[in-house]
């Protein structure tokens, strides 16, 4: 079982962050390389090793933080879906998704069941998807999934994350990421600095 060495985490496990355009930071080749990926990070986790998984750590109707509801430009609360991407049996990216609840019940994006499954694949296997810019932010050493990092990997530092919205079949989903100790991103350098020109 991939959660043998990770406990689950009660679910909701993230909080507010910071969001900001990526030239706003300074990033290693290697961050800019995993943060501005422009296409599925499913798909490109699978590329990176075998045994790639989805552990659901929750799927239910929320309130959102309040930066999330304007940037949803919604005034209801919201499904909130949160899982762990696993590659070669390891967390190597926690993701927080957010979209209304008429698109939990769309018969066309088969939200409801997704359960273990890619959200990304499913998304990026539509014809009518309208992929946003991507926003990045530093996740402090005080956020949960920071804590959760440390608790799993014996490392104390800020990790980083991206987010962007998706649209399709007339809805919208705010997806975010957030690399884990496992993923490439922190192997050349655990420094990045906003830049100092924003």
């Amino acid at each position: 079982m991939t959660t043998e060495f990770y406990p689950t985490p009660a679910f909701p496990v993230s909080e507010a962050l910071q969001w900001s355009p990526p030239q706003q930071f300074e990033l290693t080749a290697e961050q800019a390389d995993w943060l501005l990926y422009e296409g599925s990070l499913t798909q490109r986790l699978k590329e990176v090793g075998g045994n790639f998984s989805v552990k659901l750590l929750g799927q239910q109707v929320l309130e959102p933080t309040p930066e999330e509801k304007q940037r949803l430009n919604l005034n209801c609360n919201v499904v909130v879906r949160e899982v762990l991407l696993y590659c070669d049996k390891q967390p190597w990216v926690f993701a927080r998704s957010l979209f209304s609840p008429s698109a939990e019940q769309a018969s066309t994006l088969n939200l409801q069941q997704l359960g273990n499954q890619s959200l990304g694949e499913s998304l990026f296997a539509r014809s009518d998807l309208h992929c946003g810019d991507i926003e990045v932010a530093v996740v402090g050493g005080e956020h949960p999934v920071a804590q959760l990092n440390q608790r799993w990997f014996q490392k104390s530092h800020t990790l980083l994350g991206r987010r962007r919205m998706f649209s399709t079949a007339g809805e919208q989903l705010l997806v975010s990421e957030i690399f884990l100790e496992p993923s490439s991103l922190y192997s050349a350098s655990e420094t990045f600095r906003r830049n100092k020109r924003s």
